[in-house]
């Protein structure tokens, strides 16, 4: 059988403007090898960016494929429904299977809930898919198989959810000649991609992994490395592979979780692989021995959340438990140690009032990150955020498919003036405030407490403060772009 994968990979903007994400999948990778190693043929049709009707059916028939198979997320999902409408009615013989992040959220949503696709798998794919195409090439019934959701006449067949892999050495190295290169972003053509883990142990409520944890019998495992000799063997291979890279990007959050584990790969890594490293890390797991084994081993850039300057936003609402003593720490730390830093914060959260956006840019002055990405909270389906938006009734019937758009939610205060200044202005101040923190006291606080004003205070006319606000920020534009880490 031919499999041709379908991957929706570009924001569009309501003015018609896209940009392309443009990067590699690890998960598409990894089922391409298993379906190729299943002795199965696998294509990908990569959208880097729109694509009429005439052209994608046209492009659908020319690869000939036995199977389609899109992958999405939960704000990709529309241009799937859209897609595979097209493709459907063209081809309505063409089975059609779907799965990614959104299978997992929302998998109504796909079966029953989009016509055009027949199948949706759930959980992990890497045993699944292939089944299902083996099903589908001897002529039986897919819709025996774990894992597997479609529907048989009227009726919506849900089948349960295998147990998660547990020995992820088992799993082959993850089929990078998928991809185009030419069609890939400047930095990916130059940096490997690496998982060392699969799963999360936290439960943010923001995030998809609370949700998917549930779906597994055996969710107490959700947390699973790779041996350490799988990944440098791995790393090895992808040097052969691609001389000309400079640099290896792990996706992991929780490279630290396992002490002994991290302690064996820093080790390996830097007298075996030896290139330069960016990665994301969790504050909480992170102490000044652990950085300086990061530094030693290659860590260029790390990227941490922040996610809200606000104590109790952080921790009752977004469940990260962390101080912003600790944070401060790590990232101070980092620095000491030549590591550049990235924060990750979010706007737009229920609950959140203009006060915690301006605790969340105090923060980030005080942790001093090379680079600060600001992004747009989105509800996904089922998650516990998402629960609180509609107990809330913040949520809409409006859609994104970037953190970095505007917010699909009603939320109160969202179009103040002043609310719009500090969501939209969160690098410039937060360079604003950092300037404080080099005055001495009294001065540090009094600087402080007069920007506060201009976006708090009732007494002084709120034209007036918008006024020198605005002055006070152009005068802060006009020193020049900010540093921007790619990580």
């Amino acid at each position: 059988m031919k499999v041709t994968f379908v991957y929706p990979d570009f924001f569009q903007y309501a003015d018609g403007s896209y940009f392309p994400e443009a990067r590699l999948h690890l998960g598409l990778c990894m089922l391409s090898r298993q379906l190729k190693d299943a002795g199965h043929g696998v294509d990908l049709i990569h959208l880097v960016r729109p694509w009429e009707r005439e052209e994608l059916v046209s492009e659908v028939k020319v690869r000939s494929p036995d199977v389609l198979a899109f992958s999405a997320t939960t704000m990709m999902y529309p241009k799937v429904r859209v897609y595979s409408q097209w493709v459907k009615e063209a081809m309505p013989d063409l089975p059609t299977v779907c799965g990614g992040t959104h299978a997992q959220l929302d998998p109504e949503d796909i079966v029953p809930g989009t016509p055009a696709i027949d199948l949706a798998v759930r959980g992990e794919g890497d045993f699944a898919l292939p089944e299902l195409v083996d099903a589908l090439e001897a002529g039986q019934d897919p819709l025996t198989i774990d894992n597997v959701w479609g529907r048989r006449g009227e009726d919506v067949v849900r089948n349960p959810v295998r147990p998660l892999i547990t020995d992820l050495d088992s799993l082959p190295f993850a089929d990078r000649d998928l991809f185009d290169d030419a069609l890939l972003c400047e930095d990916q053509r130059e940096r490997g991609t690496v998982m060392a883990c699969r799963g999360c142990p936290y439960n943010c409520t923001y995030c998809s992994n609370h949700i998917q944890r549930l779906q597994y019998p055996n969710r107490k495992v959700y947390v699973r490395f790779r041996s350490v000799d799988h990944v440098i063997a791995e790393l090895h291979w992808l040097r052969q592979r691609s001389p000309g890279l400079r640099f290896i990007r792990f996706d992991d959050d929780i490279l630290t979780w396992d002490t002994d584990w991290f302690t064996e790969f820093c080790t390996r890594y830097k007298t075996e692989i030896g290139l330069p490293f960016v990665c994301n890390a969790f504050v909480n797991l992170l102490d000044d021995e652990t950085i300086a084994m990061f530094a030693d081993a290659g860590c260029e850039v790390m990227a941490m959340g922040i996610e809200s300057g606000n104590p109790w936003l952080r921790g009752r609402i977004l469940h990260r438990h962390m101080t912003n003593d600790d944070i401060i720490r790590v990232y101070q730390a980092c620095r000491a140690h030549g590591i550049k830093t990235v924060s990750t914060n979010m706007v737009a959260m229920p609950h959140e009032t203009l006060d915690m956006v301006l605790d969340t840019i105090k923060v980030n002055a005080r942790a001093e990150p090379d680079t600060m990405q600001v992004s747009v909270f989105y509800p996904f389906p089922n998650t516990h955020m998402y629960d609180i938006c509609a107990e809330e009734g913040y949520l809409t019937d409006g859609h994104r498919d970037s953190f970095f758009c505007d917010s699909v939610l009603t939320l109160p205060g969202y179009d103040e003036p002043e609310m719009v200044r500090a969501r939209e202005n969160m690098h410039l101040l937060t360079q604003i405030y950092s300037h404080f923190n080099r005055l001495p006291d009294p001065l540090r606080n009094m600087a402080a407490r007069a920007v506060d004003a201009l976006f708090l205070s009732e007494r002084i006319p709120r034209g007036l403060r918008l006024r020198v606000l605005d002055g006070l920020l152009d005068r802060e534009r006009a020193k020049g772009p900010l540093e921007f880490v790619k990580y």
